[in-house]
């Protein structure tokens, strides 16, 4: 009998520790969002914004992250209360903690089983990827006819009701787009002298317009492979300088839909603004890449979750010896070059360049640059939506300089569209109030397509939807000396802020 209890003992204290290591496991793949928590494998924590309950998918603005609308009482403004010193003074203390960061602010990816869209992913790539379902870059487009001097800002550019921009094209209808699709910006051949004259004094004037026939952007477009692309960046976390050649250092955000409501991290306090609207992950660029040709692929619905890959160029590399530069430096010489160009006209101002790679169906929110912002689209095409300082009262903008959304709106122009819906219920009243007020905004949209160039001029407010997995860059030369009288500037917007609080 004796020897039979050691020899259960035995047999117990054998399996103990694999059954314990199994359940710790587990819980942990369950946590962090593991098909064994939840199905779709995305970590479920509630991001701010308020999901709707019942039979509707949609996502509506968190109130503490608008403004107040026009009229209403101080007392009223749940956004000011999120500011107040106290709270800021909060704010600080909990971004120096580092655990806290990481469970508010970033989610694991890699290491865990894999993701449910993986599969699938696999599934639909397997004969290879074959572009979008519909190419923008091949699209049928109608553009105005050249001018051989500026017109008056009465009659350019021609600004429309920004809902009739988006009844004529819902932003979500990725594959229904007006065809042809009309083009109302002005269009410059690069190679073209007397054109690019033009273009200059359109820039002078702070007008916006695009310029196409780049030759950088064209071999740009050839040279950026996924697999050129990913070579260029750093591994996760690895921050050591490579012995073979600079390295960029990109990041992965994800959102639980298509909007992206863009914040700076350290000045968001989950505790008085809920939780954050995108969260970082840990993915690398091949996996981002995947993400966004399986989306062109199965043209991914606007509810599921989408991821962005972003990096910068910091300002001082272009002053370093080239030997030193990235790829994107390298690639982009009219961007990096520490000399004036016709994109990069004031070095001494200009902030680096910017990149940006996003996947089918992002809408990334309005907001406003204080530089005069060149993009150009290397691959893919982008939808834009542009209105000037003037319509800022109509935008929800948020104002306060200590808020982490300062600069942008977290308005998405998807619900719109809504707006009129009978069956749509659940709308908060405060989102609804600032979309009826967005949508009489004076606006004008382009598609920016591989190998263009749009100058979107200082503090003017622009919304951008991603019609395709692509990559766009851009720099910013600083505020000019006069705004453009009629459409407003830096004045326009600040009157805008101390009318508002």
């Amino acid at each position: 009998a004796k020897d039979d209890g050691r020899r259960n003992r035995r047999q117990m204290q054998k399996y103990a520790f694999p059954a314990l290591f199994f359940v710790v496991c587990l819980s942990i793949y369950y946590f962090a969002g593991g098909e064994s928590g939840a199905p779709d494998g995305i970590d479920h924590r509630p991001q701010s914004m308020l999901k709707a309950g019942g039979n509707d998918n949609y996502r509506w603005a968190d109130p503490r992250a608008l403004p107040a609308l026009p009229g209403t009482d101080d007392d009223e403004d749940p956004l000011s209360k999120t500011i107040e010193r106290k709270a800021f003074k909060r704010n600080q203390e909990l971004m120096e903690n580092k655990h806290f960061y990481l469970k508010h602010f970033k989610v694991k990816r890699v290491g865990l089983p894999p993701m449910e869209w993986e599969a699938k992913a696999d599934a639909a790539l397997k004969d290879g990827y074959t572009g979008p379902v519909l190419d923008y870059t091949k699209h049928t487009y109608d553009y105005p006819d050249l001018v051989p001097s500026p017109p008056p800002p009465e009659e350019y550019p021609p600004l429309e009701r920004l809902g009739n921009l988006l009844e004529r094209w819902p932003q979500d209808e990725m594959d229904n787009p007006p065809s042809p699709f009309v083009e109302q910006l002005l269009h410059f051949d690069y190679s073209n002298p007397a054109e690019m004259a033009v273009a200059v004094k359109l820039r002078d004037l702070e007008l916006p317009f695009k310029v196409y026939n780049v030759p950088e952007l064209d071999a740009a477009n050839l040279k950026w492979t996924d697999s050129y692309v990913a070579s260029g960046f750093a591994r996760h976390n690895d921050y050591r300088p490579s012995k073979h050649k600079p390295l960029a250092h990109g990041s992965a955000e994800e959102s639980t839909d298509n909007f992206f409501a863009f914040f700076v991290s350290k000045l968001w306090n989950p505790e008085t603004m809920g939780p954050p609207p995108t969260l970082d992950n840990d993915w690398n660029f091949e996996t981002w890449a995947k993400h966004a040709r399986y989306a062109d692929q199965v043209q991914l619905p606007p509810t599921e979750p989408h991821y962005y890959w972003q990096v910068a160029v910091e300002k001082e590399e272009r002053n370093s010896p080239k030997y030193t530069w990235t790829f994107i430096s390298k690639d982009l010489p009219s961007f990096s070059n520490p000399e004036p160009t016709f994109f990069g006209f004031n070095p001494p101002e200009q902030k680096g360049i910017q990149c940006r790679f996003g996947e089918r169906g992002i809408a990334a929110a309005n907001h406003y640059d204080t530089g005069r912002n060149m993009v150009a689209m290397i691959a893919g095409a982008k939808r834009y939506i542009l209105a000037p300082p003037k319509e800022c009262s109509k935008l929800a903008i948020v104002i306060p300089r200590k808020h982490p959304a300062h600069m942008f709106s977290l308005l998405n122009w998807g619900h719109i569209s809504l707006l009129d819906d009978p069956k749509v219920m659940s709308m908060p009243e405060q989102e609804r109030g600032w979309l009826e007020r967005a949508r009489e905004t004076l606006a004008i949209e382009t598609v920016l397509k591989a190998g263009e160039v749009l100058y979107i001029p200082s503090f003017w407010f622009h919304y951008i939807v991603s019609l395709q997995k692509g990559a766009q860059c851009n720099t910013r030369s600083g505020v000019p000396d006069e705004p453009n009288h009629y459409f407003g500037g830096r004045d326009t917007v600040q009157k805008c802020m101390d009318s508002s609080y």
